[in-house]
């Protein structure tokens, strides 16, 4: 729940959500797939003012809670984390971060892109080269309707993702199906690459491309705007002789 300004939101350093939109906002989202094993978890955020240089205006703030649901049971939530952001004084400088730990218990574990190489020790060049030819082969298999390339792109993160929200065999064959369905394929169009930035994230574990004020991820673009979205990616490596994986 947040007001009065824009705001980032990371778990574990992984973007879990940022709102650059003008506007009060209130929102829920499962975190499940940020959190590869029980154990301590680190929350942050940033705030920024919605104005360049200028100070929070009044009644400024940002709140957080994190509730723990055992699973199959969406009615025994017990609260592990609750955060409110303090009253900012009239003259703030517009800018404020700030960063928690909280204790999660897990029935599963993930692939754990935490124990892979860190990316920020690469070659940025060559990091952005199969970045890019990565972007290329994943927009192809929308504009291709090829659920079986996608599917081979995609495999940790969804693997990561079917496990932590407890999907069932019927739902990961629905889930799967629906990939590539209802997008006009035809007109799809991957937005020009030079217009991103490399961006690492999970403390050098991660890497994409991410363009200003937007989370981590390409825009595949359609000849009718409205039809345009956004495919948030994040990117991993187990070790040095691997290749660059989706994970996010």
């Amino acid at each position: 729940d947040a007001r009065g300004c824009y705001f980032e939101i990371l778990i574990n350093d992984v973007p879990v959500y940022f709102h650059y939109n003008i506007g009060a906002t209130a929102f829920r989202l499962p975190i499940n797939n940020y959190i590869s094993k029980s154990g301590e978890q680190s929350i942050s955020l940033k705030m920024l003012s919605v104005v360049d240089g200028k100070p929070f205006p009044n009644g400024t703030e940002l709140s957080l809670v994190i509730d723990e649901y055992p699973k199959g049971l969406p009615r025994g939530r017990r609260n592990i984390f609750t955060y409110k952001t303090p009253v900012f004084e009239e003259k703030n400088k517009g800018l404020f971060a700030d960063a928690k730990i909280f204790q999660t218990n897990v029935p599963y574990s993930l692939t754990d892109w935490r124990l892979g190489i860190d990316l920020t020790k690469e070659n940025k060049d060559s990091l952005r080269k199969e970045l890019e030819k990565i972007y290329q082969e994943y927009t192809f298999s929308f504009k291709n309707r090829d659920l079986s390339k996608y599917k081979q792109l995609t495999k940790l993160r969804q693997e990561n993702t079917f496990a932590s929200l407890y999907y069932t065999d019927e739902q990961i064959k629905q889930a799967e199906n629906s990939y590539v369905d209802g997008i006009q394929n035809e007109k799809i169009k991957l937005f020009p690459l030079e217009n991103y930035q490399l961006a690492f994230y999970g403390n050098g574990k991660l890497v994409g491309l991410q363009k200003l004020k937007d989370a981590p991820g390409v825009f595949i673009d359609n000849e009718d705007e409205k039809d345009a979205f956004m495919e948030y990616i994040l990117f991993y490596k187990k070790d040095k002789n691997s290749p660059l994986e989706i994970i996010f």
